[in-house]
């Protein structure tokens, strides 16, 4: 299974119940990411003990990256973090975190007023600070009250106790999850959770699932295999198309209870696999339609599995054509990396325009069959398939002359077998 996961995002320190001591961690993922973007929702990611190589499966949710999360209901400390207005800050001896309401310097300290709800605000005072908690700029999690939310990685702050910290794992004891924390002392504390956030036996959650898919996908119960370990449903085996894999996990992420999903199931096409060639030109026939919202495309067929880089006006319809993509016969596998822009400007969507009558009107560059004329922010994009390099030359002339100093650019490829598509 590790083979899958060859990207490394980043190291953390956590708990190692193989060696029973804080480890340095690996973290790694299956595609490629950057913890400085942020991961999205539900990915499955690996971290490994650099000291003994095992593993567990945590999923981007659970992971605390220095970003705002998932669950980022944080709180700074008033000794200890900048402080802005509207930040949530704590204070030693209150029953819950405030928000700042005021905040104003005197020359020798910091003034700030906490509103902690129904009509009760107070003012705290503090020395003018030079050096704050930087390992900690969003704040912490309010532990034992907030151990059920809290993620691997989370500063945390240990009420009772008075100490800072970091959460450094969650370990099963006896059937009880256990939060492991180490305080800033160096000490580690394993803190029972909460019965509401106690895992599911995997056993119950197993055959539960199991029963699941042998109600909804009854024609494939024999080639498709599932598993449970802490919670996390692992899907192994086949299925003979894109789409009936991705609804089998889509439902499967539905049911309650579980963690995530690791999807390790394949599409195995009966009979001879299509050439790479073949599916990518399956491709181009759908991004090369008139209806197709994506432009400025990207396209990597390999192995049967479909990378698309490309972009689409803000509110353009894509679900149909992504649809489409996942539809095509002999496709194994598809990732789309699609990224929105602002809608053009009224008077861009005029000059594209009058340019397709331009050219359904211009004989030599009557090949408009397989063209795209798209408005942009600041000019049109050209874009699409001829038959030869004359045809291609022609067109760039009737650019030129039909631009009248507005910018035009373009991106046409030379399709020999364009007649037959």
């Amino acid at each position: 299974m590790l083979r899958s996961w060859t990207y490394k995002l980043i190291e953390k320190k956590f708990y190692c119940a193989e060696c029973s001591a804080i480890s340095t961690y690996s973290i790694y993922s299956r595609e490629p990411f950057s913890v400085h973007a942020g991961v999205p929702f539900g990915i499955p990611l690996v971290c490994r003990c650099k000291l003994c190589e095992t593993f567990f499966v945590a999923f981007s949710q659970e992971l605390y990256f220095g970003k705002p999360s998932f669950n980022a209901e944080y709180a700074k400390l008033l000794s200890q973090n900048r402080i802005a207005p509207n930040d949530w800050v704590y204070v030693d001896g209150k029953t819950r975190p405030g928000c700042v309401a005021g905040h104003y310097s005197t020359r020798t300290e910091e003034v700030v007023e906490l509103d902690f709800g129904q009509g009760e605000r107070e003012k705290f005072t503090r020395p003018l600070m030079t050096h704050f908690n930087e390992r900690a700029p969003l704040g912490f999690k309010l532990l034992p009250a907030q151990a059920g939310v809290a993620l691997l990685g989370d500063p945390i702050y240990h009420v009772l106790r008075q100490m800072t910290g970091f959460v450094v794992g969650r370990v099963s004891d006896h059937g009880a999850e256990k939060l492991v924390v180490q305080l800033e002392n160096g000490k580690i504390i394993f803190m029972t959770l909460p019965d509401e956030y106690q895992l599911l036996p995997d056993r119950v959650l197993l055959e539960h699932l199991t029963e699941c898919v042998k109600t909804y996908f009854s024609s494939i119960v024999e080639t498709v295999k599932l598993n449970v370990v802490h919670s996390v449903v692992y899907v192994y085996g086949s299925v003979p198309e894109l789409p009936l894999k991705e609804e089998v996990i889509r439902e499967i992420k539905k049911l309650p209870d579980i963690r995530g999903v690791v999807d390790l199931l394949s599409v195995r096409i009966p009979g001879d696999p299509i050439p790479d060639d073949e599916l990518w030109r399956a491709v181009l026939r759908i991004l090369e339609d008139h209806d197709s919202p994506f432009f400025n495309c990207e396209i990597q067929v390999r192995d049967g599995i479909l990378k698309l880089n490309a972009y689409y006006t803000s509110g353009s319809d894509f679900r149909t054509t992504i649809a489409r993509l996942r539809h095509i016969q002999g496709l194994r596998d598809a990732q789309f990396e699609i990224e929105e822009v602002g809608a053009p400007p009224p008077h861009m969507r005029h000059v594209a325009d009058m340019l397709r009558v331009k050219m359904k009107l211009d004989k030599k560059a009557k090949m408009d069959q397989r063209l795209r004329i798209i408005p942009m922010a600041d000019g049109v994009l050209v874009e699409g398939s001829v038959k030869s390099m004359l045809q291609k030359s022609l067109l760039n002339i009737f650019i030129a002359r039909a631009a009248k100093g507005v910018r035009i650019d373009t991106r046409i490829r030379i399709d020999n077998s364009l007649g037959e598509i």
